[in-house]
């Protein structure tokens, strides 16, 4: 049978675009040796520069290479044009070694591995497009008016708003002046920020608490860093923020870069995953540190830290791998081998358990500092500074009870509908102004007020025998609001120390904090309500999820078969088609309400104090039922104190002696 012979094929033919054009221009540089020589066989790995899309390499290589066979004649491939990161490239391998001439496109060659790089004849990182490149590639597309000067002028900008600037239909004229009206723009804007004097800084703000603390203290050290009195390393690298939505994380980290006399830049996750695919959300997270770097000293503000997610999760499914990705990159960009003088990264989240642990290690994000609801104290001088210039009045006792549990964000929006409404009438401003801008509400009864006192008591003393939880106020609220949304009745603000190795016991011990709510009511009052359950965030949720965690991902249960559930809810999953698990679930829960129950009989009277507490102050410090627990034991005062004998025959007669450090 005869040879086939292959016709001349080439790349499909596209029209060149400018950035294309000006790619082929770097390319040709780049491979003008092999060029020169058409017999020569060659493997050429080239790195892109990082504001310029591969993809317009890629382009440019096919366009320049295409103009030659593509098969010879035995349907063999004489050019391969590979276009990605390590994965692509080993896949594309076969044909990389057969075919005659290959260019890889990459964005960065120092993370391929070194036994790929052997096979490239040449590596060659290119420039950023020169002013000669822009030139020529005008001509090339036809592009008619580009200027010496003009091409000066584009070569010094962000090359990604060059291609969009200058494209098909517009004259390079308009594209030169849209670029320099934008360009102004952004440096008045940033000029304006840099010499704005601060409207507030954290010493007239309130309601921040550790936060404030804090932030004070790095305003003290960054001015002595500036000072030369102290060394970088001596400064604190940055803080993740946790609370409830509406407390007040990102008007924080604005009022630290004041308080700090600093830039802030800000950012998210959401924000850089918005520049487009992988490689572009971390070249986009790259930028904002090397930004960061050249604004030193500055806060760098993360938002929303809680999108990136923990890379040990079982909630990733298919895109574990991409998660994986980003957190490496982040990691990196929180801690280069020079690290990042004069950079305090603050980041905020309301969900601070499902932050890898990794992001809070030491030179990292060192510090999980909570902010907490406002008290009465901070709850009025919140609200005086959301008046502007609108005098409160002189007895704001109503609205200090009616707003138990408000956010900052909450009272913003109550201030701003009362000055509304006096706008409105043009009359003197009143509390009852405030009143009417809450939403309808109605006191606690007495039986109801002492049945959420209970209930949060009990959570509070039996979190002082687990190690890993520190209590930092207990609050209760004393009106509920009318209507069909859910209502926060009361809760305690915690601490919490996750640790890496978790046994069966400090899980149970954690089961039985989320069911002392419950376990208080049903001593004192014999049984207990709905307050524990009803929801996905409820007492009962949280235990329920624990203890079918226990028996069915850490092998604590009847076998050691790993079982992840899947779908969104993938714990109930397993629960609803496993009648022995949802058995076993029940039991747990179950025996931790019975040891729960057993803690607070013999705690009874603590219980009942601490609940009087609550019902006089409405708010409970964590320090103070430390106390209150210590003297019960008649050891001092400490955080987190050790189980005493009682508790430890109450817990199914555990005797491991970690359990009593």
């Amino acid at each position: 049978m005869k040879n086939r012979k292959f016709q001349p094929a080439s790349f499909p033919a596209q029209k060149k675009t400018f950035p294309t054009a000006v790619a082929m221009c770097a390319i040709r540089s780049a491979l003008r040796p092999f060029l020169s020589r058409p017999g020569v066989r060659f493997v050429a790995l080239l790195e892109t520069p990082e504001d310029i899309d591969d993809l317009f390499y890629h382009q440019a290589a096919g366009d320049l290479l295409g103009k030659d066979q593509q098969y010879d004649e035995f349907g063999n491939d004489t050019i391969s044009i590979v276009r990605g990161d390590e994965p692509a490239i080993v896949n594309a391998l076969g044909k990389i070694l057969d075919a005659k001439r290959c260019v890889i496109v990459t964005a960065n060659l120092d993370k391929l591995d070194a036994d790929l790089r052997l096979v490239a004849d040449i590596e060659v990182v290119l420039p950023r497009p020169s002013p000669a490149h822009l030139l020529s590639a005008a001509r090339e597309i036809g592009l008619k008016g580009m200027t010496p000067q003009d091409a000066e002028y584009l070569a010094g900008l962000d090359f990604r708003k060059v291609r969009v600037a200058v494209r098909g239909g517009r004259s390079i004229r308009s594209a030169i002046s849209r670029l320099r009206q934008t360009e102004a723009k952004f440096k008045s804007a940033e000029k304006t920020v840099g010499l704005t004097k601060p409207n507030k800084t954290l010493h007239q703000m309130a309601g921040y608490g550790e936060a404030a603390s804090w932030g004070l203290q790095l305003a003290g050290d960054i001015e002595a860093w500036q000072a030369g009195l102290i060394d970088w390393e001596d400064v604190d690298r940055g803080a993740v923020l946790f609370g409830k939505p509406g407390c007040g994380k990102t008007t924080y980290g604005r009022v630290l870069a004041e308080t700090c006399g600093i830039t802030i830049i800000e950012a998210s996750s959401a924000g850089w995953q918005a520049m487009g695919h992988l490689g572009d959300m971390l070249k986009a997270m790259r930028r904002t540190f090397e930004l960061a770097s050249k604004k030193a000293p500055c806060i760098l503000f993360i938002d929303e830290f809680d999108s990136f997610g923990d890379r040990s999760s079982n909630t990733a499914g298919d895109n574990l791998d991409y998660k994986r990705h980003v957190i490496n990159g982040l990691l990196e960009c929180l801690d280069p081998p020079g690290g990042r003088p004069g950079v305090v990264v603050v980041a905020a989240t309301n969900f601070p358990d499902v932050i890898d642990p990794a992001l809070l290690r030491p030179g990292r994000l060192e510090r999980l500092i909570g902010i907490p609801l406002p008290d009465e104290t901070a709850r009025v001088a919140i609200l005086q500074q959301h008046l502007r210039g609108l005098a409160p009045p002189a007895d704001l006792r109503q609205f200090v009870e009616m707003s138990a549990g408000y956010t900052g964000a909450d009272i913003e929006l109550v201030a701003r509908q009362a000055r509304r409404k006096v706008r409105k009438e043009r009359r003197p401003f009143s509390e009852q102004d405030l009143l009417d801008a809450l939403p309808p509400s109605r006191p606690l009864s007495d039986i109801e007020l002492r049945r959420v006192a209970m209930h949060e008591a009990g959570h509070a003393i039996v979190s002082e025998f687990v190690a890993s939880i520190e209590p930092l106020w207990v609050v209760i609220n004393r009106r509920v609001e009318l209507g069909e949304g859910a209502n926060s009745l009361g809760h305690m603000e915690y601490r919490s120390q996750r640790s890496v190795l978790e046994t069966e016991e400090s899980l149970v011990l954690q089961i039985d904090v989320h069911l002392a709510g419950i376990a208080a009511e049903r001593v004192i009052f014999g049984h207990h309500s709905t307050s524990g359950g009803g929801g996905h965030v409820s007492d009962l949720r949280i235990a329920t999820d624990l203890a079918t965690s226990i028996e069915r991902q850490f092998g604590f249960g009847e076998n050691l078969v790993l079982d992840l559930g899947s779908g969104v809810d993938a714990l109930e999953t397993l629960r609803l088609r496993d009648p022995r698990l949802w058995r076993a679930v029940d039991l747990r829960l179950r025996a931790s309400l019975e040891r729960t129950e057993a803690i607070l009989r013999d705690y009874r009277a603590e219980l009942e104090q601490l609940a009087g507490w609550l019902i006089e102050k409405g708010r409970v410090s964590g320090e103070e039922v430390r106390k209150l627990v210590s003297a019960r034991r008649g050891h001092p005062a400490a955080a987190n104190p050790a189980i005493d004998a009682s508790v430890l025959e109450s817990l199914a007669g555990n005797d491991d002696p970690e359990m009593a450090r």
